[in-house]
């Protein structure tokens, strides 16, 4: 057994420093009232960062050359169009755009889109600088000639292409 745990001294260090706590409490309580809290400064809400503009966001995607190709037996298509497509389509068929011009930052929230005829008909793979891809089912749903454009997903009106490619049952797989 320890003989300074039992001490008188040790005690009376524990009854000493109580009152002194108690006193310094009651001290306070007995001065001014606190001083009140400053106010807190009113705080703008940061503002939105839009995303950076790019020289070419809003100029239309011109269309260089168009093609399409059997995805089964092309190695790089087949990975691109996945199982789900393969799984379901006979004869999965994959559109293919140049554009005249790299399309530049794929890193937004949009991206390059193909049209056939004014219509969306799928995702696109943007694969830089300047190669687009759609993938088809099968050529069943194409016309003697379809339009092909692109546009900007969210700005089509300002980034369509203005001067369509033309895809002919001639030049389909």
């Amino acid at each position: 057994m320890s003989t300074t745990s039992n001490s008188p001294a040790s005690r009376l260090f524990l009854v000493a420093a109580a009152c002194l706590a108690l006193t310094g409490c009651a001290e306070e309580s007995k001065g001014t009232a606190p001083a009140p809290a400053p106010a807190p400064a009113a705080q703008t809400p940061a503002p939105i960062r839009a995303e950076p503009a790019s020289p070419d966001a809003a100029r239309p995607v011109e269309v260089l050359r168009v093609s399409a190709r059997k995805v089964r037996g092309d190695a790089e298509l087949t990975r691109m169009a996945g199982p789900a497509l393969l799984a379901r389509a006979a004869d999965p068929v994959a559109i293919e755009v140049q554009t005249q011009e790299p399309l530049g930052s794929l890193e937004r929230s949009s991206s390059p889109e193909i049209y056939l005829n004014g219509e969306r008909v799928g995702d696109t793979w943007a694969v830089p600088p300047d190669r687009l891809f759609v993938f088809l089912p099968d050529t069943a749903s194409f016309k003697d000639t379809t339009e092909v454009t692109v546009a900007w997903l969210g700005n089509e009106a300002q980034t369509r292409s203005t001067r369509p490619a033309t895809l002919t049952r001639q030049m389909l797989p």
